[in-house]
């Protein structure tokens, strides 16, 4: 869930602000070669272009491969990758000033 506000400016992933000094708490955990669905639910009255580091992904149901997708306020969009990729990899909204307030997150996998 993407969520926070301008009014407070606290940005986040699941009501949780990345903390740069601990990037592995809250952490999404995966399992190598897995489909890995992810439903972004845009909690917020703003656009949130999400970024996935390390993969492409396609919208739920097929589509053109990407590594970004705008979530409209409001609104839900789902995407698939392949964990065919292990590392530690960022996802986080492509407007810089919500990302560096919080609205990112890790994928974390290994072989």
């Amino acid at each position: 869930m993407l969520t926070g506000g301008m009014a407070k400016y606290d940005w986040g992933i699941n009501n949780r602000r990345f903390d740069m000094n601990n990037p592995y708490e809250g952490a999404f955990d995966l399992k190598v070669n897995e489909r890995v669905r992810v439903d972004f639910i845009n909690d917020t009255t703003m656009w949130h272009p999400m970024h996935l580091h390390g993969h492409t992904f396609q919208l739920a149901g097929g589509g053109a491969r990407k590594d970004t997708v705008i979530v409209r306020p409001k609104q839900t969009v789902s995407v698939e990758f392949d964990a065919d990729n292990p590392g530690q990899w960022l996802t986080h909204c492509h407007n810089a000033y919500h990302a560096e307030r919080g609205m990112m997150g890790v994928f974390s996998y290994i072989k």
